[in-house]
């Protein structure tokens, strides 16, 4: 494959761009720049890939990334009134069709996937697959044993003709819980602590089924690894 269009496989932009990457000087094979965009190469024989100074993995399939979501941002490609989550990646990945695993409200922080599997993205994100997602809850009122009970036991949501249950809490301090749902309804969580007469005052997901997000900086992504694919199935 020449190299121009390898580094548009890698998401590196049109034709063009790619090619003036690489007769600028810009593009380092196994550790040697290299200036023809037309020199042929195998991805099998591509050790180390180096753009404009940043070491760059090779994608040889679909990616499945981990990001720390930060609040004010959206989880949308067409964002209305704060940026989006997409510009927390690095820019070769806007060409290559990622698509977030569910969506986190513009506050709420924590753990979302992303991934341009779409197989994937079913698995995780179906309401029919029941993968637990915890929250770590912050209430503007105590933590009551009548809320939690409520909430246990099931609360009533506006324009919804059944009751929704947490599938587990665990009480951290006064005003703070871990919640465990397994649906995805809009705003979910926050209705439900408002039916059970409290409120949310800020919300951040922990993880979602195996995947922790562990001690990833806020606002930094990762790649899943092989183990966390594993556990769905990928």
């Amino acid at each position: 494959m020449e190299l121009y269009r390898l580094l548009q496989q890698q998401g590196f932009g049109g034709r063009k761009e790619c090619r003036q990457l690489i007769e600028y000087g810009l593009v380092q094979v196994n550790g040697e720049v290299v200036d023809n965009y037309r020199a042929q190469y195998e991805l099998a024989d591509i050790a180390s890939l180096v753009v404009d100074d940043e070491p760059w993995p090779l994608v040889t399939g679909p990616l499945y990334l981990l990001l720390h979501k930060p609040a004010n941002y959206e989880t949308s490609h067409k964002p209305q009134c704060h940026p989006s989550i997409y510009r927390l990646l690095p820019d070769q990945f806007s060409n290559l069709d990622l698509s977030a695993v569910g969506r986190l409200d513009v506050d709420t922080t924590g753990l979302i996937l992303l991934s341009n599997d779409g197989q994937f993205i079913h698995a995780l994100s179906s309401p029919k697959k029941l993968v637990p997602k915890v929250y770590r809850v912050t209430l503007k009122h105590e933590a009551t044993a009548e809320l939690i009970a409520k909430l246990q036991s099931g609360v009533y949501l506006n324009d919804e003709a059944r009751e929704f249950a947490a599938d587990s809490i665990e009480q951290i301090d006064a005003h703070t819980i871990l919640l465990t749902i397994t649906e995805g309804k809009y705003h979910q969580v926050k209705r439900m602590v408002a039916a059970a007469s409290n409120r949310v005052e800020a919300l951040h997901r922990e993880s979602l089924g195996a995947i922790v997000l562990g001690d990833l900086p806020v606002g930094e992504w990762r790649h899943l690894t092989a183990e966390e694919r594993a556990a769905f199935g990928f």
